[in-house]
């Protein structure tokens, strides 16, 4: 049976880094979570933060016990909800505002963990006789009888209850960031790149919850049928629907290769036409060449001439285009991306 719901203590052992305190169900074996010992490196920040990985959503408390064994008179411990997003039956279901609302019971956990004073002696034992990485088995049974009851009973509370609680959001109101461009330009690329901007949201904390919720929930491949010269996007059944839900567009394409560009632009022609036949109010317009080597030529004249990015300013349209190494330049792709959440807020 897959694992669907997970809740995990992490703490920062002076030696050897991240490790684990106790989780329950064990995290050895599971396919497509994320690492929690990375999420942990990375920040020591007290606070509450969502960090999505793929198929599954996390909610991560991380605060500090006193200590008279360790550096500073502190242990850093992270406590994480983590549940996968099918989970949920309906695929659009705000699984990220379901996650904040748990925020209050974290908060809770790591209140009663911080009274267990036994604690941080167990952090500061021997771990080469510890089993299956779990810090736990190690403790006393006065100390282990009151974290499980503590656990156990913060994992109840956790646990959604389906049909009661479960916030739907209606398609009607779905918004979308829309990405086109030519065959092998780059767009899965770009979307995969988005685990490394959480990273980034997460040690910066300078992304507010809204805008981390638009790169993860809105971006989404415009696909385009050559047959019917027509653009499909899900939820929606025509190219004017998706459109009227578009709230930006990202025009992707290989900036060594004029054919790709062409392509692309034949792309935006199209999509530019549809909006002004339309009447709707302009989205921003982020274009991004995608470069093989950091020896390729930017070709910015060449581009704006060809998106007439100029033109499109006169007239009030937000666009602007940004040369990047999809696969090498991931801080590249998150000002990218911060100048499109600008100018959608």
């Amino acid at each position: 049976m897959p694992i669907e719901q997970v809740l995990c203590i992490k703490y920062f052992d002076q030696v050897q880094g991240p490790s684990t305190l106790y989780c329950e169900p064990l995290m050895d074996n599971i396919v497509g979570a994320p690492d929690l010992d990375k999420v942990l490196e990375f920040n020591d920040e007290e606070g509450t933060f969502i960090f999505a990985y793929r198929k599954y959503q996390t909610v991560n408390s991380i605060f500090y016990i006193d200590s008279k064994l360790a550096r500073g008179g502190k242990e850093l411990i992270m406590v994480t909800y983590m549940i996968k997003t099918a989970i949920f039956k309906d695929e659009i279901v705000d699984v990220f505002k379901y996650l904040d609302s748990k925020t209050p019971i974290l908060e809770d956990f790591a209140e009663e963990i911080k009274k267990l004073d036994e604690l941080p002696t167990l952090l500061h034992s021997d771990k080469t006789t510890v089993s299956r990485g779990i810090l736990l088995d190690l403790a006393g049974e006065k100390l282990k009888t009151a974290f499980l009851d503590i656990f156990q009973e913060s994992f109840q509370r956790l646990t959604p209850k389906f049909g009661l609680e479960t916030p739907i959001k209606s398609k009607k109101r779905t918004k979308k960031i829309f990405i086109i461009g030519s065959n092998r330009a780059g767009k899965k690329t770009f979307l995969k790149n988005l685990e490394l901007i959480q990273f980034l949201r997460i040690k910066s904390n300078d992304l507010t919850n809204l805008i981390y919720e638009v790169v993860i929930e809105n971006l989404e491949i415009l696909k385009f049928d050559k047959f019917s010269s027509d653009f499909e996007c899900k939820h929606f059944d025509s190219f004017e629907d998706c459109m009227d839900h578009a709230q930006g567009l990202i025009f992707i394409f290989k900036v060594s290769n004029l054919k790709s560009i062409g392509e692309t632009k034949k792309l935006f022609k199209i999509i530019v036409d549809k909006l002004r036949e339309m009447k709707i109010d302009p989205v921003p317009i982020l274009i991004i060449g995608n470069k093989s080597a950091n020896l390729d030529n930017d070709k910015i004249d060449l581009i704006n001439k060809t998106f007439e990015t100029e033109k499109l300013k006169e007239k009030g349209i937000r666009i602007k285009y940004f040369p990047i190494q999809i696969l090498e330049e991931d801080y590249k792709v998150m000002k990218a991306l911060r100048w499109m959440i600008r100018n959608i807020l």
